[in-house]
C-alpha cells in the first residue's frame, strides 16, 4: 500500500541521490558483520541486568566493544532505518528479538534505535555500539496500558508523532520499523507525516477496540507488515503481512550447566521431574492455571513445579497472589519460586518441561530457548507457540483454557522419563529455522521492499 504523502515519491526517485549526501557527523557505529553473527541478545553489559528471556554468551562482550565498523552512512548504497521501541528500561521478548535483529543486519542497513525513555536497555543498546537516541513522551502515554488505556495517552500521540517525524527528516530515514505497540501508533503516525515508509512488526495480539485500532494505524500508515506468528498474522487480517518467526541466537544457545548443578543453584529439589514456567509474571501469562494443575497432579505422580520470573511492567501484586494460592492448594513443599534471573541458562537446565500456560501467546519465545536445553513445552493450541511444537513429538499441545487437558499432558510426561527425552531432543532439532541470520535476512528483504 503506498502512502499518499506527497514527499513520497520525491523520496524515491532521489533516495540514492540524498543517501550520498548524509552529513559525516553523524556517528552509525555497528559491529563488523563477524561479529554480530557472534554475540546475539546479550546479557547485560556495564552492571545492568540481564532479563530471562535472553540466551547470551558474556565472552563476546568486549568483542562487542572494540570492533566498531566504518559509519554506513558514508556507503552511497546503505539503506538508513529508524527502528522504535516504546521500552528504554525493561526489556522483554519484544526487546529481545529486536536486539537480536540490530546484531545480525546486513552491513547494508545503518540501523538508528529510537527509545521512549532512557534506562537499562538503552544502555545495553549503546554497549552493543549502536546508535540510540531517547524521545520522552508524555505521561498519557507512558502510563497507558493494554488493559488501561488513557484517554491522556491518546491525546498525547499528534504531539509525539510530530517531533518523531522532525527528527525522521533530520536523520534522512528511509524506512521505519515499529518494535512494540505504543511505537506502532506513534511511530507508523510519524513516519506517514515524514512521508516514509513504515514497517509495522506486529509482536501482540490485542482485543476489541484496541485491536480495530491498531489495524487502522497499521493500514493506514504502512506499507509493509511483519507477524511474529500465524495466530499474530489471522489476529489482524491485513494484507501485505509476512509472517517471519522471531529469532534464537543458536551459537548462544549451546552451553547449560549439567541439570543437577542447575537445581542445586536454584534451590529446587532433585527428585522427582521438574516442570516449570520462566519469564514475565503477568495475569495474562496463567501462572495460575499452572498451580491448578500442578494441585492435581501432585496426588497422581512425583513431580516438582516452579515458576521463575518477575512481573514486568505490570501485575506486581500477582506474585503475592500466587505464593498465597500455592499455600491454599497445599503446595508449597511442591513448588519453587525464584526471582528474575540474569542469567536464565540455570533455569532451562534445571526443567525436564517448560509449561506455557498463556492465554493466546502470540510467540512464546521461552519454548525456543527451552529447546536449545533439550526441554519440551506443553502449550494452550489458541496462540503462536503451538506454532513451534510438533505435538506428540517435540511437546504436548492442548485445547486452550482446558487446565484438565493441560493436567493430562503433564502427567503424561511426569510418568514417562524416556517420552520426555525424546520429545526435547525433537524440540532441540527444530531450531535451525528460528537462526537469528536467517530471520535478519527475512527482515531486511522486508525493508528493502518497503524502501523501494
Amino acid at each position: 500500500m503506498r502512502h499518499g504523502c506527497r514527499g513520497c515519491d520525491r523520496r524515491q526517485r532521489h533516495g540514492a541521490a540524498r543517501r550520498r549526501q548524509r552529513c559525516d557527523g553523524i556517528d552509525a557505529r555497528a559491529l563488523a558483520p563477524a561479529d554480530r553473527s557472534a554475540v546475539g541478545a546479550l546479557a547485560g553489559v556495564d552492571g545492568t541486568a540481564a532479563h530471562a528471556g535472553l540466551l547470551h554468551l558474556a565472552a563476546h562482550r568486549e568483542a562487542a566493544r572494540h570492533h566498531p565498523r566504518p559509519r554506513a552512512s558514508d556507503d552511497p548504497a546503505v539503506l538508513r532505518v529508524a527502528f522504535i521501541d516504546q521500552t528504554g528500561a525493561d526489556a522483554g521478548g519484544a526487546e529481545e528479538s529486536l536486539t537480536l535483529l540490530l546484531r545480525h543486519l546486513p552491513g547494508d542497513i545503518d540501523p538508528l534505535v529510537v527509545l521512549f525513555q532512557e534506562g537499562a536497555y538503552a544502555a545495553r543498546l549503546r554497549a552493543l555500539g549502536l546508535r540510540v537516541t531517547v524521545m520522552p513522551v508524555s505521561g498519557g502515554i507512558a502510563g497507558s496500558t493494554r488493559e488501561h488505556p488513557r484517554l491522556s495517552g491518546a491525546l498525547g500521540v499528534p504531539g509525539a508523532a510530530l517531533r518523531l517525524a522532525e527528527r525522521l527528516r533530520r536523520e534522512h530515514i528511509d524506512v521505519v520499523h515499529t518494535n512494540t505497540l505504543k511505537a506502532h501508533v506513534v511511530g507508523a503516525c510519524a513516519a506517514r507525516l515524514a512521508g516514509v515508509p513504515c514497517v509495522v512488526h506486529f509482536r501482540d495480539i490485542l482485543e476489541g477496540r484496541s485491536r480495530l485500532a491498531m489495524r487502522l494505524v497499521a493500514a493506514s500508515c504502512s506499507r509493509e507488515r511483519i507477524a511474529i506468528s500465524r495466530a499474530v498474522a489471522r489476529a489482524y487480517a491485513l494484507p501485505h503481512t509476512e509472517v517471519v518467526p522471531n529469532p534464537l541466537d543458536l551459537r548462544a544457545a549451546t552451553t547449560f550447566p549439567a541439570r543437577a548443578e542447575a537445581r542445586a543453584q536454584l534451590g529446587i529439589p532433585d527428585e522427582s521431574p521438574v516442570f516449570g514456567m520462566i519469564g514475565r509474571i503477568n495475569r495474562w501469562k496463567g501462572h495460575d492455571r499452572f498451580l491448578r494443575a500442578a494441585a492435581a497432579v501432585v496426588g497422581e505422580a512425583a513431580a516438582h513445579f516452579v515458576i521463575i520470573g518477575a512481573p514486568l511492567f505490570r501485575d506486581a501484586d500477582f506474585v503475592d497472589e500466587l505464593h498465597a494460592m500455592a499455600a491454599a492448594l497445599d503446595l508449597t513443599p511442591h513448588v519453587t519460586f525464584v526471582p528474575w534471573l540474569a542469567d536464565p541458562r540455570p533455569a532451562y537446565a534445571a526443567l525436564d518441561v517448560l509449561c506455557n500456560c498463556s492465554t493466546k501467546e502470540p510467540f512464546g519465545r521461552t519454548s525456543l530457548e527451552a529447546a536449545a536445553a533439550g526441554v519440551p513445552t506443553i502449550c494452550f493450541d489458541d496462540g503462536g507457540t503451538a506454532e513451534l511444537i510438533v505435538d506428540g513429538e517435540s511437546g504436548l499441545v492442548v485445547p486452550a483454557g482446558d487446565e484438565a487437558a493441560l493436567t493430562r499432558a503433564i502427567l503424561a510426561f511426569a510418568c514417562d522419563e524416556r517420552r520426555r527425552r525424546s520429545a526435547g531432543e525433537a524440540a532441540r532439532a527444530l531450531l535451525p529455522r528460528y537462526d537469528a541470520c536467517r530471520h535478519a535476512r527475512s527482515v531486511s528483504t522486508i525493508l528493502r521492499r518497503a524502501a523501494a
